[in-house]
Formats: C-alpha cells, sequence, structure tokens
C-alpha cells in the first residue's frame, strides 16, 4: 500500500487492500491522523491480522514455499524493526540445512530433528531456540568429519602457511593473525571478530579460503617471490575488499582506489610509467574564473 506508514510497518509495504472504520472522524488532517489512537489499535489489529495469514499460508508447504520466495526479506526486515512481532515472524523464516538439501527448513522443524543429546545448532545471531548456539563464523566450528577429511584439511593448512606468513608480513598490525578457514565458504577471504562488542574498533582475523581459485593462484606468485609488488597489492586489496564485504570502514579510501587503477593496469598490460588518459585539468587562471563567477550571476 502507497502512504499508509501510519496503518502498515514498511515490512508489510507489499500487502493491498481497504481498511473500513466507522470510528475514524471525517476531514482529519495527516499531521491528525498520526496521532489518532483509533489508528494505532487498527495499525497493530492490521498486522496481527496479517501475520496470521501468513501462518495460514505456512500450513501448506507448496504455497509457502511461493510467498517466502517473493517475501522473504519482508519478513527478515520485519524482524529487524518490529521488536513486539519478531517473535512470531521469526517463526516464518526458512533456512537450508545439511538434511534439508533444496529444501527449507524452519528453526521449530530443525529442533525436532535433532539427534538426542545433540545440543547444539549452527545458526548465528537467531534465537537459540533454548540451544547451545555455535557460531558458524568463528574459529573452533566443528563438524563431523571422516580421517581423510581430516588429513586433507591438514595438508591444506600446511601447504598455505607460507602464504598466511607472508600475508600477515604485508598487513603488519592490520590483522591479529591469519588462518586457513575451517568453514564452507565460495569467497577468497573472509574476515571475523571475536566479540561482537569491539566490531569496529578491534583487531580482525583474516580467514583464507584454501579452496579458492584466487588464494591458489596468490600462494603460487607468493612462493615464487615473496617480495612481489603484485602479490602485496593483492593481499592488501582482498584485506580492503573483505573489510567492505564484512561491513567495515576504509581508512583511506584513496588508496583503496588507487591499487584497483594499478591492478587494472596491470590485468590490461598497460605499463605503469607510461602515459595516463586521466590527466589531471589545469587550474582556472584567476581571470578565468572571475569570468565565470560574473557569468553564473546573470540571469
Amino acid at each position: 500500500m502507497d502512504n499508509c506508514e501510519e496503518l502498515l510497518p514498511e515490512c508489510l509495504s507489499f500487502v493491498k487492500g481497504i481498511v473500513d472504520s466507522e470510528d475514524l472522524p471525517l476531514n482529519i488532517s495527516r499531521e491528525m491522523l498520526q496521532q489518532n489512537k483509533i489508528l494505532k489499535v487498527i495499525s497493530k489489529n492490521l498486522v496481527k491480522k496479517c501475520i496470521e495469514l501468513f501462518q495460514e499460508i505456512a500450513e501448506n508447504k507448496e504455497d509457502y514455499n511461493k510467498f517466502y520466495e517473493a517475501f522473504s526479506k519482508n519478513l527478515k526486515l520485519g524482524i529487524h524493526e518490529d521488536s513486539q512481532n519478531k517473535t512470531k515472524l521469526a517463526e516464518l523464516l526458512r533456512y537450508h540445512s545439511t538434511k534439508s538439501g533444496d529444501e527449507m527448513t524452519s528453526l521449530k522443524d530443525y529442533v525436532t530433528r535433532m539427534k538426542e543429546g545433540q545440543n547444539q545448532h549452527l545458526l548465528h545471531h537467531c534465537r537459540s531456540a533454548g540451544k547451545k548456539r555455535v557460531s558458524t563464523t568463528k574459529e573452533g566450528l566443528k563438524l563431523d568429519e571422516s580421517e581423510d577429511e581430516k588429513k586433507k584439511k591438514e595438508a591444506l593448512k600446511e601447504r598455505f602457511d607460507g602464504l598466511c606468513k607472508v600475508m600477515k608480513d604485508v598487513l603488519g598490525d592490520k590483522v591479529e593473525k591469519m588462518t586457513v578457514s575451517d568453514r564452507v565458504n565460495h569467497e577468497a577471504q573472509a574476515l571475523r571478530d571475536s566479540s561482537m562488542a569491539g566490531y569496529m574498533s578491534s583487531k580482525k582475523t583474516m580467514e583464507i579460503n584454501p579452496e579458492n581459485a584466487i588464494m591458489e593462484e596468490l600462494r603460487k606468485r607468493a612462493d615464487a617471490d615473496k617480495n612481489d609488488k603484485s602479490v602485496k597489492d593483492l593481499v592488501m586489496l582482498l584485506f580492503e575488499t573483505s573489510l567492505l564485504t564484512s561491513g567495515f570502514s576504509l581508512d583511506d579510501p584513496n588508496t583503496f582506489g588507487n591499487r584497483i587503477h594499478r591492478m587494472l593496469k596491470l590485468g590490461l598490460s598497460i605499463d605503469e610509467d607510461g602515459g595516463d588518459g586521466d590527466i589531471d585539468m589545469p587550474a582556472l587562471e584567476e581571470g578565468d574564473a572571475d569570468a565565470e563567477s560574473k557569468m553564473e550571476e546573470v540571469d
């Protein structure tokens, strides 16, 4: 609904309908409507009815899959904005799990399938439903794995140990330590912070994904020549990119931009010392500046 913030929150903006009430006065201004107690009661009941409707749709798995595909972002926004109804909205969320395959499961169904004695579930920043919460973004996550998988993981860590040392030397105090990630991830690298309280200020741990082609090529270059300037640029670029994707801010965006331009030139085989099409324009002379100023004053 358009222009109905007083009736429905932003997360329910996709809901369309007509609200008919005999309790609202006629010929009333928008400002008075915003302070109208009756309108607040109507809004509360509308949200309640919407959630009840969503719960009813959820009883039919096929219908709810279509609904969830279209409006899951709205439900998540509602959890963030509506503290009063976030528990009910959280029950409407669906997740992929290691057992669900292509299908999605609710937290309630997930808990009912847990084995006897299992007291952990791999959800982060979500209600724990009475179970111990384990973060998938932090070091120490343990999953069942065979001896072959353990040996493979140890071999990968040993293989990338040299690259981790090179990256730590390049980054210095910017990171507390470098690790080879145990987590399944498509990204080349990720940053994590051990505590949410110090999220923006504390030192970060940088994890690299040994399965990623970028990290494999970077490892080869670092093994060949750890003083290679392109290796240092790539390490800094990966670090600054992971800062942005992890929600941090850059201390020096200009240097980040220059580094990207330098890597673009390298990728396009452009001579670093050659001519540059982005030549700065000369400053306006004083006479020209005065003339332009006078022209702007003319109507």
